[in-house]
């Protein structure tokens, strides 16, 4: 099926599917035999953060010594295969980086760089394997809390307090991050942004029209602070690595452009970030709890029989 609410389901048993369709795909990844493991490291990630906006979707209904054990298990796991892509997301960043200033750089600019930084993608090949393989072992083992899952509520209950802490985070995350300009600070917005994106396009089907622009929005966001996010990490590795190249004025350059181009981010996700988080919490949760009322309603009622 697909990551969102079915009408035909009760809440448990979709939250339930869902969480089990997460599980198993991340674990086909881990158990790749293709020379394609970053995109295997980076695929099983994606699979633990949709577990994780799950989570927090439902953390109140689990119980929260429950949630707090899942939540721990799919972070820890996800730290491990991030430690081993740092250095190909790097790599990308940087081609991307290129791309947008394509106009005003030669074709072969900043390779001393990108061959640091593969050279050392090539290194950790190995590691990758073993990572995704520990990996896989620790998903067997969620697969098989998962199946037992008890969730308390069949209706709006079960997810509303957990939407409305993911909007009231992401909303605190936005002022944060624009008061402090740190990168941790919008590292952290990131976040909250992104699980608000799970949550909406798990709950689409409330009014799949408006929550599908919503969400697409959202996703608009959330690639506008994760690239910010990779450029943040890119400069640091480089000012990090310049005492080894013999040419300053690359690297100035490098992280000239690196600090315009997340200028330009973060006006764009000032902008967006405005119009998203512009209801209160309780006004964005009441009315998406409306949406759930109506679509329930919509779901029961026989057409034929209203007259």
């Amino acid at each position: 099926m697909s990551y969102r609410l079915e009408g035909g389901e009760t809440v448990p048993d979709g939250i339930k599917r869902m969480a089990l369709e997460q599980i198993e795909s991340a674990l086909d990844q881990t158990k790749t035999r293709s020379r394609k493991l970053d995109d295997a490291v980076h695929d099983t990630r994606v699979c633990f953060k949709k577990l994780r906006g799950l989570l927090r979707l439902v953390r109140y209904d689990l119980g929260d010594k429950k949630y707090q054990q899942e939540n721990s298990s799919y972070r820890n796991a996800n730290r491990r295969l991030s430690s081993v892509r740092d250095t190909a997301a790097m790599a990308e960043t940087l081609d991307k980086l290129k791309e947008r200033f394509v106009d005003q750089l030669a074709e072969d600019a900043f390779q001393s760089v990108r061959k640091s930084l593969t050279r050392s993608k090539r290194k950790r090949q190995a590691e990758k394997k073993k990572t995704l393989a520990d990996v896989g072992r620790t998903i067997v083992a969620a697969r098989k809390r998962v199946e037992k899952w008890s969730l308390a509520h069949n209706g709006f209950g079960a997810v509303g307090q957990g939407l409305t802490d993911v909007y009231k985070q992401g909303r605190l995350g936005f002022a944060n991050a624009y008061r402090k300009q740190r990168v941790k600070d919008f590292h952290e917005w990131r976040k909250q942004v992104k699980y608000l994106w799970y949550h909406v396009r798990l709950l689409r089907q409330l009014w799949p029209e408006p929550l599908k622009n919503l969400a697409d929005e959202l996703e608009t966001l959330t690639d506008y602070l994760s690239d910010d996010h990779d450029l943040a990490l890119l400069r640091d590795k480089v000012l990090e690595q310049s005492g080894k190249s013999d040419d300053g004025t690359e690297i100035e350059a490098l992280v000239a452009l690196i600090d315009q181009h997340r200028g330009e981010l973060q006006v764009k996700a000032k902008v967006l970030g405005a119009r998203i988080y512009a209801e209160k919490p309780a006004a964005f949760v009441g009315r998406t709890r409306t949406y759930w009322q109506a679509w329930r309603w919509e779901v029961n009622v026989d057409p034929t029989e209203v007259s």
